[in-house]
């Protein structure tokens, strides 16, 4: 079912990719990242000031620590430590890859606390598709998780840690695949939906009756998939890019686009959406589940 409902624009932020929000209610903010205007962001709806701390190079993703003190940070040259209070950044690991064929993209926290994030094949590499990976940061260090990558989205689990979900944007389709939560591995691969081709599953999320969220971003349109992948709904953004979604508010069922201005090319398409690279809101009837935090 197709829908056009009405969207609030929580801030003009005119990022060039807004990606990666996540609500904490602790201090009602929503945090965020510019991956290509690189920066760390805070939201904070009881007064609508950003707070931004500025990254060296392209951010990926992040997870946030359990005290919201911190978080870890995928940077284009490995991850990071940033301290909220003095934006200090301590290099944890190296890029587990060349900097000149990929950098990190998507990236979530599970439930046992451990962070996932997924590469992205730079669109200047000549490297052939499919030889990216997404990693996990646990105990052991940075381990290569999930192979076969290029662009790397999607990622979420099920409300009972049993599926985790990812996309990859040139293969039409979002993945599923067993989740040992105790153990961070997984097993048996499946196309879990597909899209028509050329249109790009971006970042997603899953509301507790194990709906999975995709932010379509080559139509505009977010899209909500049963847990057996039957397309349920489409809903029209106010802007033709987003990016990534998540849930927020007191009760979870305030959902949290962000989107992309990078990709709107000629001046016509800037002023037809002046929003775009902003922050939108609507209110769902599911409620979203908690996100979780680094362990």
């Amino acid at each position: 079912m197709n829908e056009t409902p009405q969207w609030k624009c929580v801030l003009k932020a005119q990022s060039q990719v807004g990606e990666c929000p996540i609500w904490a209610p602790e201090n009602n903010s929503l945090y965020w990242v510019d991956a290509l205007a690189p920066s760390m962001n805070r939201l904070d709806l009881s007064c609508g000031v950003n707070q931004t701390w500025r990254m060296p190079c392209a951010i990926g993703s992040y997870g946030l620590a359990a005290d919201l003190r911190s978080c870890v940070v995928a940077l284009a040259d490995g991850i990071h430590r940033l301290e909220f209070d003095n934006g200090a950044l301590a290099k944890l690991h190296d890029a587990p890859y060349d900097v000149k064929h990929y950098r990190f993209n998507d990236g979530r926290v599970d439930r046992a606390g451990r962070f996932w994030v997924g590469t992205l094949r730079r669109p200047e590499s000549d490297e052939p598709p499919g030889r990216g990976a997404f990693w996990r940061l646990d105990k052991n260090g940075l381990v290569r998780a999930i192979d076969g990558v290029t662009v790397a989205n999607g990622i979420a689990w099920s409300p009972d840690d049993r599926t985790m979900y990812i996309a990859d944007r040139i293969h039409w389709h979002i993945l599923a695949m067993d989740f040992d939560v105790a153990t961070g591995t997984v097993s048996k691969q499946r196309t879990f939906a597909r899209v028509p081709e050329g249109v790009f599953p971006d970042g997603a999320a899953v509301d507790s009756e194990g709906c999975y969220w995709s932010a379509q971003v080559t139509t505009g349109k977010v899209a909500r998939y049963a847990p057996d992948g039957v397309l349920l709904r489409e809903i029209a953004t106010p802007v033709p890019t987003p990016t990534m979604l998540a849930f927020g508010g007191v009760d979870l069922k305030t959902l949290f686009v962000t989107t992309a201005r990078l990709m709107l090319k000629s001046p016509a398409e800037l002023e037809a959406y002046p929003l775009t690279g902003g922050i939108f809101s609507l209110e769902v009837d599911v409620p979203g589940l908690p996100e979780p935090r680094l362990r």
